[in-house]
């Protein structure tokens, strides 16, 4: 039998729901305060204080500040090693996102299903994930020595010319993309093997029982229902392949002859070796925006081919 509650009861009933659900919103917040002053201090306040030093021109120990308004993005805009930098930029992304979204993607086919020794095979796939880029740039720079590299001795066993793959103005940029894309597969492997996973085995067995290829299963129903995995990680592999830095820092620092003079790399010369602060903030500030209209315009054009269902 239901009990009804006094109107005085009933109020008393709805201010502590209230008063709870204030404590517990206090209580969120203060948890999160720390968290939300180091995004604060760290990624929020020199967002904004790069975006106000691009209007100014700043002396070599920032205690003067003088407003420019967009000087220093039109002196950006006429540099032609601004531009060179942004081609490189560019070239770069496009041989390292299709690389590393297709080795990831092959990887996860391999191990997305259980057999005899998978766990070795993920292990294998995923070590890339682990490896530090320092200790990674190394390894690359030992493998691809042009003299006694392990990579030019695999070729001279096989009857081919050493090749100077770091040192070569026309194989330096190439050979970077391809070691950004192996430091990247694993973490691709990763994202997509969970969402091959969630592809339920039922519509497999069903196009088996219904004679389809497993080439017919792969186009029709694993790519579509891995669309939304795929667009993920096509997105975060853009946004990372246009601004990586490590591995050009420690295996040509830009060179030879800038030919792996990337975005970012323009900006942490002009930064902290031209000690050119305001005009290399111009750019960080450009860059920033590029980056978000590109993620726009996949969000815009490729967002609505993820099928959901």
């Amino acid at each position: 039998m239901a009990v009804e509650l006094k109107q005085p009861e009933r109020e008393q009933s709805v201010s502590r729901a209230h008063l709870r659900r204030g404590g517990e919103t206090l209580e969120a917040l203060v948890l999160l305060l720390p968290g939300l002053m180091l995004l604060l201090v760290f990624i929020v306040w020199p967002t904004l204080n790069a975006f106000w030093l691009s209007f100014h021109r700043e002396n070599l120990l920032g205690t003067q500040r003088d407003w420019v308004g967009l000087a220093n993005y039109a002196e950006m805009l006429r540099e032609t090693a601004f531009w060179r930098a942004v081609g490189a930029t560019f070239l770069f992304a496009a041989i390292v996102a299709p690389v590393q979204i297709l080795l990831g993607l092959i990887a996860a086919l391999m191990v997305a299903r259980p057999f005899p020794g998978v766990n070795l095979f993920r292990t294998l796939f995923f070590l890339t994930t682990a490896v530090p880029t320092a200790v990674a740039a190394v390894a690359w720079g030992w493998f691809l020595h042009p003299i006694g590299g392990v990579v030019n001795r695999w070729l001279q066993a096989a009857g081919l010319p050493p090749q100077p793959w770091l040192t070569s103005v026309e194989l330096a940029l190439p050979t970077l993309a391809i070691v950004t894309a192996w430091a990247g597969v694993g973490f691709t492997a990763i994202l997509l093997t969970a969402g091959l996973q969630q592809i339920p085995e039922d519509l497999y067995e069903a196009a088996r029982i219904d004679g389809a290829s497993a080439w017919r299963q792969f186009w029709h129903i694993t790519l579509p229902l891995l669309s939304p995995t795929l667009f993920l990680v096509a997105l975060l592999t853009m946004l990372n392949s246009l601004t990586a830095f490590g591995q050009i820092h420690l295996l040509t620092r830009g060179g030879p002859a800038e030919s792996t003079m990337v975005w970012v790399y323009r900006i942490y010369q002009d930064a902290f070796f031209n000690f050119r602060f305001s005009y290399a903030s111009a750019q960080a500030v450009a860059l920033f925006l590029v980056l978000l209209l590109l993620a726009g315009v996949q969000f815009r054009w490729f967002g609505r081919r993820v099928h959901y269902g």
